[in-house]
C-alpha cells in the first residue's frame, strides 16, 4: 500500500474516531434521522422552486436566506444530539441521545408532511388532518 492511501485511511479513520465520540455510535436511528433531514430539505427545495408553494417566503419560490436558515436548522438538530449523546456519558445513561433523535425524527416527518401539503401530493382529507395536528401542536407550544 502506498503513502496516499495509509494517509487517506488514517485520516477517515481518525475522522470516524471524533465524530462517535461526539455523536456517539452510527446506527439505524442516527441514519434515519439524516435520511429524514435530507428528504425534509430536498421536498422544501421542490415545493419552493418547483411548485412555487413555500411557506417561508412572501412569493412562495426558492429564498436563499431561507435555504442557508434550513441548513442552520439541520446543523443545530445535529448539535442537540451530540449535546444530548454528552449528556449520556455524563450522566451514565443510554436514552438522553435516542429519545432526541426520536423527537427529530417526528419533526423531520411532520415537516415532510407539510411539503408534500405545499405541493399538493397528499389528498386534502389528510392534509386536513395533519394541518389539524400541526394547529394544535403549535397551540400547545405557544402555552
Amino acid at each position: 500500500m502506498n503513502i496516499e492511501k495509509l494517509t487517506v485511511i488514517g485520516i477517515s479513520g481518525g475522522i470516524g474516531v471524533v465524530l462517535t465520540k461526539i455523536f456517539g455510535e452510527w446506527n439505524e436511528s442516527v441514519l434515519a434521522l439524516i435520511i429524514l433531514m435530507t428528504i425534509d430539505f430536498i421536498t422544501g427545495i421542490l415545493a419552493a422552486g418547483l411548485f412555487q408553494r413555500s411557506t417561508k417566503t412572501f412569493s412562495g419560490g426558492l429564498s436563499s436566506k431561507e435555504c442557508v436558515k434550513g441548513i442552520a436548522k439541520k446543523v443545530c438538530e445535529l448539535l442537540l444530539v451530540a449535546a444530548a449523546y454528552q449528556g449520556d456519558m455524563l450522566l451514565g445513561i443510554d436514552y438522553a441521545r435516542i429519545f432526541t433523535i426520536w423527537g427529530l425524527c417526528a419533526a423531520e416527518i411532520i415537516s415532510i408532511m407539510e411539503n408534500a401539503g405545499a405541493m399538493e401530493i397528499l389528498p386534502a382529507s389528510v392534509q386536513n388532518v395533519f394541518r389539524k395536528i400541526i394547529d394544535t401542536l403549535n397551540k400547545k407550544g405557544g402555552e
